[in-house]
């Protein structure tokens, strides 16, 4: 065999092994893109630098509103600071624009016993709400918005701030 000949069937062999590993790897298939979350998270403050109002102390909580201004969740953890057992509280969530302006505001009327130093616990995070991990309980203190067309207080709120505004107690007082 010349030496042209061994170049030629080299060739040849190597185009085969080439052709063979290319049909044995398959093209990466296009990877679907995740659906964006219709929900945008909104930041969520005390109303003073302090996150006891009262008798009530707050835990944490969360707010979002959907991006296509339709509709709204906040969900809040708070417990009972005093020293008498609470049978409602009512909180105003005042949703906010990107300068502190009032926009409006959305209210949870929580009624049920809350016993003095213990936890009541909502959602913690939008993640959580949406997966719906958690106590079943947990969406008692959340209020939620759903409507069939925009608002402008949706569209423009970058931030809720939270308000107790009434408590009441199993032996007939209120605050304030």
């Amino acid at each position: 065999m010349t030496s042209r000949t061994t170049f030629g069937a080299l060739a040849i062999v190597a185009i085969a092994l080439c052709a063979a590993a290319n049909a044995a790897t398959p093209s990466p298939s296009p990877s679907p893109s995740p659906t964006p979350n219709p929900y945008r998270s909104l930041d969520f403050a005390a109303a003073t630098l302090g996150a006891t109002s009262g008798p009530i102390a707050v835990l944490g909580g969360f707010a979002a509103v959907k991006r296509d201004g339709k509709g709204a969740v906040v969900c809040i953890s708070f417990k009972n600071a005093g020293a008498t057992t609470a049978r409602r509280v009512v909180f105003d969530f005042t949703l906010e624009g990107s300068r502190g302006r009032e926009l409006a505001t959305l209210q949870l009327d929580r009624r049920g016993e809350f016993t003095p130093g213990i936890d009541i616990h909502g959602w913690s995070s939008l993640r959580a709400w949406q997966d719906g991990v958690g106590h079943r309980g947990y969406g008692d203190n959340c209020t939620t918005l759903q409507q069939g067309v925009a608002a402008a207080p949706l569209l423009h709120a970058a931030g809720v701030v939270f308000h107790v505004t009434r408590v009441e107690f199993t032996d007939g007082t209120e605050w304030p």
